[in-house]
C-alpha cells in the first residue's frame, strides 16, 4: 500500500487491532452519540469505544427503547447516530426504530454483532439470520467479513518477488489490506445514512472466538489513511421561466394556489421563505413541519368541517414540501377536491409519495429557492384566494359572528363543546357514521385544552416530543406555538414514543424536552426509562384518561361492544408506582370535571407549564388525570 497504516502494537490479536480501528474510523466522521444494549458479543466493540474516550454511550437494556433512543438524538443533529445491540432476537428488537427512522429519512447507524456464518442454523444459540435483516427498510445494508483473533491471508492476491515468483503475503500486508478493506466498507457506510437519501445503514458484524482476546491491552489509535467525506450535488437552480411555466395552470392575476407543508425538520431558510409566501397564498403546514408557527392558525381544527368547504376553496395548484400529514381531513378533502397539478418540491433524488391520489411532478429543486422565486413573481398580487381560506378557517374555530374575525378561539367550555360536537359529526359523517358518543365528549374537550394551554405557553426554550393517537391530534387542533414540535409520524403508531424523547433530552442537554403522550403509550414504552443516567432535562406529561380514548373517537370500533376492551386496552392505572420503579418523579395534577359543581381541586397546580417544567430538578412525570 502507498500508505500505511500506523499501529502502535502489531503484536496484539487481530481481533482487538480491527475493532480498535472500528473505533477510530466512526470517530473521524463524528458519530460520537451511541445507544448501547448489553451482550457478549457486541461486548468487544463496545470496550474499544470506552478505550478510545471519544464517544458518548448510553445504555438501555430494552433494545428496541435504545434504537428509538438513537432516532431520537438523529433527530434534533440530522447527523448519524449509532445503536449498538448483540446477536439474535435482539437485532431484530431494532426494527421498529429502523423503519421509523427510513420513513422519516433520519441518519441512524445500526450495528449488530454476529456469530460467524458458519454456526448459523448448527443449532447455536442466538444465532439468527441477520444479513440484510432490515431490508428494505434501509439506506445501506454491510455485512462484514468475520473478524478473528488470527489475520487471514489472500490466497488471490499473494505478493510478489524477483521473477514474479509467487510468495507468501506477509503479516504487515494482511493488517494493511483488512484494515484498508474495512475503513472503505464503514466510510461507505456512514455516507449512505446522509446520502443521496438520509435514513438507517445497518452493518452487521459477524465475531469468531475468542471475542475477548487481547481486551485487556492498551487501546491502538490508529488514524485513517482517507479523511471521512460525502458529495452532496446542488440541487437545480430555479429561473423566471419555470414560473411562466408553473402559472400557466392557474389564473394569474388571482392564482388559487395552496401550499401544505407535510413532515420536515427545522430550515430557518424555509421559514422565513414561508412566512413571505404566507402573505399571499393560503399556507397549511402541519403539526410536525417545524413550520406550524407559519401560514394559517388551527387550519387542522377546522378541516374537522371541511364538509363546509366550498368550490372556491379547491386550489388549480397545489404545492407540497415534506412528507406525511396528521390531518386525515384534510387527506381526505383534497383526494376528493383534486387540483389541476401537484407539485412537490425536494431536492431529494428519491420516490415521493401520493397521497391524495393527484399524481403529483417531483420537481428537484431546493424548497427555499422555489418558493423565493415564487414569492418574487407574485409580488404585485393582491390574492382572494387567501383570504377566502383565512375567513373560512376563523368561520370553523369560532362561534362567533365573521364581522369578529380576531376571535379564533371559543371563549367558553360550552362554546368548545359545541364545537368538538360538530366537529366529531363531520368527522363520523365521512365515514357514513354519526356517532358523537356524548359521554366522553368531555374527556377529548379536556385534554385538548390542557394541550392547546401546554403548547401556546411553551416558548422556543422547549422542544416537544409527542406521542400518537389523540395527543397528535389534540397538537394539531391547537393555536400557534415557538416550541419545536417532533412526533414519530414515519409509521405512526405508539411504539417508541418516550424512548425518543429520552433520547433526544440525552443528546440536547441545553434544550427542555417535553414528551406529551397519551397514558397507553407510556406503559407500552416504559421501559425507555430503564437507563443508566436519566436527564433532568427531560419532563413527561402524560394524559391519563384510563385507556385509548381514540377507538372512541373513530368510527367504526364501537359498533362491536366486545371488540371495544380487547382494542382500547382500558385500565385503572396511576403512575405513582411505575415512577417508583424507575426513580423518577411523579406529580400528579387533578383536572376538575368543567361541568361539576364546586369543581376546584386542592392537586390543581397552578402554575404556568414553563415555570413547571424549568423547576424541577430531575426527570419529572407529570400526570394529567380527569376526574
Amino acid at each position: 500500500m502507498k500508505h500505511p497504516f500506523h499501529i502502535p502494537n502489531p503484536s496484539v490479536s487481530g481481533i482487538k487491532i480491527q475493532l480498535d480501528f472500528f473505533a477510530c474510523v466512526l470517530a473521524e466522521a463524528g458519530i460520537s452519540t451511541w445507544f448501547v444494549s448489553p451482550g457478549s458479543r457486541n461486548a468487544p466493540l463496545v470496550a474499544s469505544m470506552i478505550k478510545h474516550g471519544g464517544f458518548v454511550l448510553h445504555s438501555f437494556p430494552d433494545e428496541r427503547a435504545a434504537a428509538f433512543a438513537a432516532l431520537g438524538a438523529a433527530q434534533g443533529s440530522r447527523y448519524p447516530a449509532g445503536v449498538i445491540c448483540t446477536s439474535g432476537t435482539a437485532a431484530a428488537n431494532l426494527y421498529p426504530a429502523v423503519c421509523e427512522a427510513y420513513y422519516q429519512r433520519l441518519p441512524l447507524l445500526v450495528i449488530t454483532a454476529d456469530r460467524p456464518p458458519e454456526l448459523i442454523d448448527q443449532w447455536d444459540g442466538q444465532t439468527i439470520h441477520q444479513t440484510n435483516l432490515f431490508q428494505p427498510h434501509t439506506q445501506g445494508n454491510f455485512n462484514l467479513p468475520p473478524i478473528q483473533a488470527e489475520w487471514v491471508f489472500d490466497p488471490e492476491n499473494p505478493s510478489k518477488k524477483g521473477f514474479g515468483a509467487p510468495r507468501e503475503e506477509t503479516t504487515t500486508s494482511k493488517i494493511n489490506r483488512t484494515l484498508n478493506q474495512l475503513q472503505n466498507t464503514l466510510q461507505k457506510a456512514i455516507a449512505q445514512t446522509l446520502y443521496p437519501v438520509p435514513g438507517p445503514v445497518h452493518i452487521n458484524l459477524p465475531l469468531r472466538d475468542p471475542i475477548y482476546s487481547d481486551i485487556e491491552s492498551p487501546f491502538q489509535q490508529i488514524t485513517p489513511t482517507k479523511p471521512f467525506v460525502f458529495h452532496r450535488p446542488s440541487p437545480l437552480p430555479v429561473n423566471e421561466s419555470h414560473m411562466a411555466d408553473f402559472l400557466q395552470h392557474t389564473t394569474p392575476t388571482q392564482p388559487k394556489i395552496l401550499v401544505v407543508v407535510g413532515m420536515h425538520h427545522s430550515n430557518k431558510e424555509l421559514t422565513l421563505a414561508l412566512q413571505s409566501i404566507a402573505q399571499k397564498l393560503p399556507v397549511l403546514a402541519d403539526v410536525n413541519s417545524k413550520q406550524q408557527h407559519t401560514g394559517i392558525e388551527q387550519w387542522d381544527l377546522a378541516m374537522l368541517n371541511a364538509k363546509d368547504l366550498s368550490k372556491a376553496h379547491q386550489p388549480h395548484i397545489l404545492i407540497t414540501i415534506g412528507m406525511g400529514l396528521v390531518s386525515k381531513p384534510l387527506k381526505l378533502w383534497l383526494t376528493n377536491h383534486k387540483p389541476r397539478k401537484h407539485y412537490h418540491i425536494s431536492p431529494l433524488q428519491a420516490p415521493i409519495g401520493d397521497p391524495f391520489s393527484s399524481q403529483p411532478i417531483h420537481l428537484y429543486h431546493h424548497e427555499v429557492d422555489w418558493l423565493f422565486a415564487l414569492d418574487k413573481t407574485l409580488r404585485q398580487i393582491n390574492n382572494d384566494f387567501q383570504q377566502q381560506w383565512i375567513e373560512w378557517v376563523q368561520r370553523s374555530t369560532s362561534i362567533q359572528s365573521i364581522e369578529n374575525p380576531s376571535v379564533s378561539n371559543p371563549p367558553l367550555p360550552e362554546a368548545h363543546q359545541t364545537m368538538m360536537q360538530a366537529a366529531r359529526q363531520s368527522v363520523f359523517s365521512q365515514f357514513g357514521t354519526i356517532n358523537p358518543f356524548p359521554n366522553c365528549l368531555s374527556t377529548f374537550q379536556q385534554e385538548f385544552e390542557t394541550v392547546n394551554a401546554l403548547l401556546k405557553h411553551c416558548d422556543g426554550r422547549f422542544v416537544f416530543q409527542i406521542g400518537n393517537s389523540m395527543s397528535i391530534r389534540y397538537a394539531s387542533w391547537s393555536g400557534h406555538t415557538t416550541a419545536t414540535i417532533f412526533a414519530n409520524r414515519g409509521t405512526s403508531g405508539i411504539d417508541g414514543s418516550l424512548s425518543t424523547a429520552m433520547g433526544f433530552a440525552m443528546a440536547n442537554p441545553k434544550l427542555h424536552c417535553v414528551a406529551l403522550l397519551g397514558d397507553v403509550s407510556a406503559i407500552f414504552d416504559a421501559h425507555g426509562l430503564w437507563t443508566n443516567t436519566l436527564p433532568q432535562n427531560l419532563s413527561l406529561v402524560v394524559l391519563n384518561n384510563g385507556g385509548g380514548q381514540i377507538f372512541k373517537w373513530i368510527a367504526g370500533p364501537t359498533q362491536v361492544p366486545s371488540l371495544m376492551p380487547l382494542i382500547e386496552t382500558p385500565h385503572g392505572y396511576d403512575f405513582k408506582h411505575l415512577c417508583n420503579f424507575y426513580q423518577i418523579k411523579h406529580c400528579i395534577l387533578a383536572i376538575p370535571d368543567a361541568n361539576a359543581p364546586n369543581n376546584s381541586n386542592k392537586n390543581l397546580d397552578t402554575n404556568p407549564w414553563p415555570q413547571r417544567f424549568l423547576d424541577q430538578s430531575r426527570c419529572t412525570l407529570w400526570e394529567i388525570k380527569y376526574n
